[in-house]
């Protein structure tokens, strides 16, 4: 299994050399398959410039074919062929908790489960998250969403048995700074990787390595 867990996708070069080490291919041969059903439940009053600017990061630097498979447009049979097609499935993030309730309700756990035995998958924040295994702390999730642990149970894949925290020392999540993560994740029982826009954390074959420097682990 091949992942890449980012908080923003391609933003350095270092990350798209990265992913083509990780698939195997050239940036410019890699064909690339986008989940993006994250960000319809966001605000209406939430600036979606971001998900503009994430995009077209893919333009630049991927140049094979950009497909974008919608869950709820696509029977499965044409989900399956499109995913056969690409050399990387791309989770877009979005609002926390839209995508494991997604996959869920289209039976698409099952089918990425399936299709990241054979090729790489990427993920930016919440298309991140819900890959990983789901953080136990209730003191992290009623600070940061006011819920429980066991309110949300079996929101992410546990595809992996670590998770990430996305945005680290943003300004807009200055909140969630290292004493705060200290301090809910304390008694976690697998780690937690905060990573920021730049970073992101490689898992290859059972191997766990980062790009973008030093990452703090919780």
């Amino acid at each position: 299994m091949k992942l890449i867990l980012t908080s923003q996708g391609f933003t350095t070069n270092q990350i798209a050399q990265a992913v083509s080490k990780l698939v195997g291919k050239p940036l410019q041969n890699i064909n690339i398959a986008i989940i993006n059903e994250a960000y319809v439940a966001l605000s209406e009053k939430r600036d979606k410039r971001w998900l503009i600017k994430e995009l077209s990061r893919l333009e630049k630097y991927i140049g094979g074919v950009i497909d974008f498979v919608n869950l709820r447009a696509y029977d499965k049979v044409e989900i399956r062929e499109r995913l056969q097609n690409a050399d990387l499935m791309y989770i877009v993030g979005g609002k926390n908790f839209i995508l494991p309730d997604l996959f869920k309700e289209t039976e698409f756990n099952e089918v990425l489960k399936e299709f990241a035995q054979e090729k790489a998958v990427m993920g930016t924040s919440a298309g991140s998250i819900v890959l990983g295994k789901q953080i136990e702390s209730d003191e992290y999730w009623k600070a940061r969403y006011d819920v429980t642990n066991r309110e949300i149970e079996n929101k992410t894949l546990g595809l992996v048995n670590f998770n990430i925290v996305p945005h680290y020392k943003r300004e807009d999540h200055q909140k969630w700074n290292k004493d705060f993560l200290k301090e809910t994740l304390q008694n976690n029982s697998f780690p937690i990787y905060a990573i920021t826009d730049e970073q992101a954390v490689i898992y290859d074959e059972g191997e766990v390595s980062f790009v973008g420097g030093e990452i703090e682990k919780f």
